[in-house]
């Protein structure tokens, strides 16, 4: 690599340091200092600091930077947060039999009092998230299915998005940096076309809930 391409590999392993250089709060020296190694050993060949200051102060911004503004002016338009408590997520591993017991466990909760349902499928494993209301009548008709893993004591705080959000460049990263900058762990995330769905534990759902509402707030 030559000195260009070196120093925009280590940027790229450093999206916090990226972003902190777009907004002009790294002492571009230190920066030099930290990631010289690493560019010595990319390059093949010895490089002054000086160079590596200078290199830094050239560099045209990353994509997602020039889109940062138009980002946070569509954070602004998001729709309604909602949050839900007392939720439990349970880990199933994905069999042929799995679909029919969904269809069960759906129809019998059809005739109770509106709660919480998703499930979401991977490759070898599928995750359902219910109410706790649910989970005797879900327990009921995964009998025979192997549990993976059971989590309690969860919320969630589910974002309206506009129809547009499909087409907007780093939106969820969006929200993953700052709910971890809050230190809040996400236990699942639930997404479609028009939501986002973060499930957290019941001891982060404030401030992960003070988190997105704050970025909601224009600058």
């Amino acid at each position: 690599m030559n000195l260009r391409e070196a120093l925009e590999e280590c940027l790229r392993k450093r999206p916090f340091i990226e972003e902190a250089l777009g907004e002009d709060l790294i002492n571009l020296s230190s920066l030099a200092r930290l990631i010289k190694h690493d560019i010595e050993h990319l390059t093949g060949k010895e490089i002054k600091e000086s160079a590596v200051v200078m290199a830094i102060r050239r560099r045209e911004p990353r994509l997602q930077l020039k889109m940062q503004h138009k980002l946070q002016q569509f954070i602004g338009t998001l729709g309604d947060i909602i949050v839900r408590s007392n939720l439990v997520a349970y880990t199933y591993k994905k069999t042929p039999a799995l679909p029919s017991k969904q269809a069960k466990f759906i129809t019998h909760i059809a005739d109770l009092p509106s709660g919480f349902h998703s499930f979401t499928g991977g490759m070898e494993e599928t995750t359902v998230v219910v109410s706790e209301d649910y989970t005797l009548a879900l327990e009921k008709a995964m009998i025979g299915e192997k549990l993976l893993d059971r989590a309690m004591d969860l919320s969630s705080i589910t974002l309206r998005l506009p129809d547009s959000s499909s087409e907007v460049i780093g939106l969820y990263y969006f929200f993953f940096k700052h709910i971890a900058s809050a230190g809040v762990p996400i236990k699942e995330i639930i997404s479609t076309t028009n939501e986002a769905t973060f499930i957290v534990h019941n001891k982060d759902v404030n401030a992960a809930f003070a988190t997105i509402n704050t970025i909601k707030k224009p600058l």
